[in-house]
């Protein structure tokens, strides 16, 4: 199975839901913690598939060398959280930080589905 199929089947089929409510719920209230929510969320996705790459990528490494992609996690959450800085009658750093937390709830079932088997 390609490596996006596997992405979608565990983390992205999750997240896009949240997306899409929060980005209708923007469009017809125009609610800064639906665009927090949102860019949250967006965010949230791009932290998993970087997190999911680097974790497929230790499984097949031999070389005992494991990285996590922890610098380049770091740097989308602090862009993301510059939008709200930038931003900050559009965002709400509720709603970013909400979607931020989902990417981290994902990763811990992850986990707990993987130690159950």
């Amino acid at each position: 199975m390609p490596f996006f199929r596997r992405f979608s089947h565990h983390f992205l089929r999750f997240l896009l839901f949240p997306l899409i409510i929060s980005l209708l719920i923007y469009l017809f209230t125009s609610s800064s913690f639906a665009a927090g929510l949102a860019l949250g969320t967006l965010a949230s996705i791009m932290l998993l598939l970087n997190w999911y790459y680097n974790l497929e990528k230790a499984y097949k490494t031999e070389d005992g060398r494991i990285r996590t992609g922890t610098i380049a996690r770091l740097m989308i959450v602090v862009v993301t959280c510059l939008f709200w800085v930038r931003f900050p009658d559009i965002f709400s750093i509720f709603g970013i930080a909400l979607g931020l937390l989902l990417s981290y709830v994902m990763i811990l079932f992850r986990a707990i589905k993987e130690l159950t088997k």
